[in-house]
């Protein structure tokens, strides 16, 4: 009788312990949105270059607006090796391709994200956004 309420106890301790851990709400994938160069977000796509330079997964979405309202996202995911990209516009899937890097730019007046070195769909470096400083 003993060895039965030991075992339903430690049942029980490991059930708790399986579902606190599955609790664990998922990481919420930041967007970075560009409504004709009005940029809302900038830090999320520069915690994302962060993470891709030491090596951290890491995931964000650029959102860009078309002059018709079009809605283009590009997804990027670092999975510790690669920047996989995968792009939609309307919801509809465009093209998907991969890149070795991410490069931060920043001349004069000018700042910019680049995707460096993909393969795939689309082949060579790949400017995802060039913003004005806004200390000029």
């Amino acid at each position: 009788m003993k060895e039965v309420l030991i075992i339903k106890k430690v049942f029980t301790l490991l059930l708790c312990f399986a579902l606190v851990g599955c609790s664990q709400e998922p990481k919420k994938v930041e967007e970075v949105i560009n409504n004709h160069n009005d940029i809302q977000n900038l830090g999320g796509l520069d915690r994302f270059v962060k993470n891709v330079e030491n090596q951290n997964e890491a995931k964000v979405k650029y959102i860009q607006y078309g002059i018709e309202g079009q809605r283009g996202v590009m997804t990027l995911t670092f999975d510790g090796v690669q920047v996989n990209v995968s792009h939609s516009v309307d919801g509809d899937f465009v093209s998907e391709y991969n890149c070795k890097k991410v490069i931060v730019e920043t001349e004069e007046e000018t700042q910019k994200y680049i995707l460096s070195e993909c393969t795939g769909n689309f082949i060579g470096d790949f400017e995802l956004l060039s913003i004005q400083n806004k200390f000029n």
